[in-house]
């Protein structure tokens, strides 16, 4: 009788030990996690190297479709200004003529 209940006890030690580690890497992978929130200077690095990363990949984004827009136009053969362009222009023109006439008015008042 007393055969088993050392073996018993030393098969429930077995497993006793085993929930301890098992509670003691949880417990550092908790400790870990909270070390790495209360480190403000490596979330800040990290927050910039995202920043960065993420601005140059857009900026490139960007480069890309320039280059792909002014590729289409060469295709399309956009070597002078269309109508559009001219019309737009001859708005500013006329508008600044109105604000110049405008603005001798009021000096002469």
């Amino acid at each position: 009788m007393t055969h088993k209940a050392q073996a018993g006890g030393s098969a429930d030690t077995r497993q006793l030990r085993a929930e301890v580690e098992q509670a003691r890497e949880q417990l550092a992978d908790t400790v870990a996690a909270l070390a790495g929130k209360a480190d403000v200077k490596a979330q800040a690095r990290e927050m910039a190297a995202h920043a960065k990363s993420k601005a140059f990949f857009e900026a490139n984004e960007a480069k890309a479709r320039v280059q792909h827009t002014a590729e289409e136009a060469a295709n399309r053969g956009f070597n002078r200004p269309g109508p559009v362009v001219a019309l737009v222009g001859g708005l500013g023109v006329a508008a600044l003529a109105t604000f110049l006439v405008l603005r001798r008015q009021r000096g002469k008042k």
